[in-house]
């Protein structure tokens, strides 16, 4: 969603509420893409702070669908949101965040959601504390239910006294 900064940068003491939605379906990175399972309208409120100045906030949550760095389901993780954020377009800074958003005095809302939520999401999630995974060997879902595969993984390191044992073995 765009929103339309003019007023809010030229006229003084100027305020307005604005009634927005989150237009983006999902959280696209460069290897990965979270669905955006629930987002819901939000107040945007913009305030004229001086001359070519305006201040922008607002607070909302967005509910991804992030998998299970065990098991691969679809686990939903809240994301908070609550932003305020200040832009001098007359003197911009490298560190303003809301100027890197806003072209033609527009604010791009949902590429400045997308900015705050990417340093929220997890690194790794799990769908529960005691997730049991997958099975490496068939790839059944260890937590629905068990496959009977043969997991042990043998340490590499002692093939060798493993061999020694086979070969000495009485029959």
């Amino acid at each position: 969603m765009k929103i339309q900064l003019s007023k809010a940068i030229s006229v003084k003491d100027y305020t307005e509420a604005v009634e927005c939605r989150i237009d983006m379906d999902e959280i696209a990175l460069k290897r990965e893409r979270y669905p955006i399972l629930e987002k819901h309208p939000f107040i945007v409120t913009l305030k004229h702070e001086g001359k070519e100045s305006v201040s922008v906030c607002f607070e909302t949550e967005v509910v991804l669908g992030i998998p299970c760095s065990r098991c691969l389901r679809e686990v939903p993780f809240h994301v908070p949101l609550k932003y305020e954020g200040k832009s001098d377009f007359l003197h911009p800074s490298e560190e303003d965040d809301l100027a890197s958003c806003v072209e033609d005095k527009e604010l791009d809302l949902d590429m400045l959601i997308f900015d705050e939520v990417v340093p929220q999401l997890p690194s790794r999630l799990l769908c529960k504390e005691d997730c049991k995974g997958l099975c490496p060997v068939c790839g059944t879902n260890l937590n629905e239910k068990e496959c009977g595969c043969d997991r042990t993984v043998a340490d590499p390191r002692m093939a060798a006294i493993r061999d020694i044992f086979k070969n000495f073995k009485e029959v």
